[in-house]
């Protein structure tokens, strides 16, 4: 006996959730080791600058570079099908490092602890914006980032460069081994 309309439909209905689940735990596993390489980033960033404070910007310098060439990569080799991926994927953290000059730029002169929060809330509330149109645990990764860095830009000035490299750098690498082990 063949299916009925309504059942045909609800039979797609479910093939079309089923493809959107199994896109949304690729996705999730493709953007693990980006989190990884960018909490890794954050964390030396910070360490390196509570260390050497008075290199902070020679510091970030040679963290973002070298970020930005094994994080082409990355993506290069985790979504090989899809074209222009490096293109992309460059033009989107360009994007994000413009937005943080512009923002020292036009607040300036700021405090190095000020200037240090700009990323970091940022992609926060890229993590959070992605998650409400997307996928629901980015929303929860953004939430957990604004809310560290901002707890450890408030209350602890005195250890603000440990307390990033921990809650910023610590938050996205913790985030990539969850969403790699979906």
């Amino acid at each position: 006996m063949l299916p009925s309309a309504e059942e045909a439909a609800q039979a797609l209905r479910d093939i079309a959730a089923i493809k959107a689940r199994a896109a949304g735990f690729q996705d999730y596993h493709a953007e693990s080791g980006q989190l990884l390489l960018w909490g890794a980033a954050y964390f030396s960033g910070f360490t390196l600058t509570a260390l050497f404070p008075g290199n902070i910007l020679l510091v970030w310098i040679l963290v973002v570079v070298a970020a930005l060439v094994v994080g082409t990569g990355l993506a290069r080799h985790t979504n090989p099908d899809i074209p222009g991926i490096a293109w992309r994927y460059l033009t989107l953290i360009a994007s994000i490092l413009l937005f943080c000059i512009m923002m020292n730029l036009v607040m300036w002169p700021l405090p190095a602890e000020q200037s240090a929060m700009i990323a970091p809330l940022f992609v926060a509330t890229l993590y959070i914006i992605r998650g409400v149109q997307l996928r629901p645990r980015y929303l929860l990764i953004g939430l957990v980032l604004g809310v560290l860095s901002t707890v450890g830009f408030l209350f602890f000035q005195p250890i603000f460069w440990w307390w990033m490299a921990l809650a910023c750098g610590g938050t996205l690498m913790l985030s990539g081994l969850w969403l790699r082990q979906l």
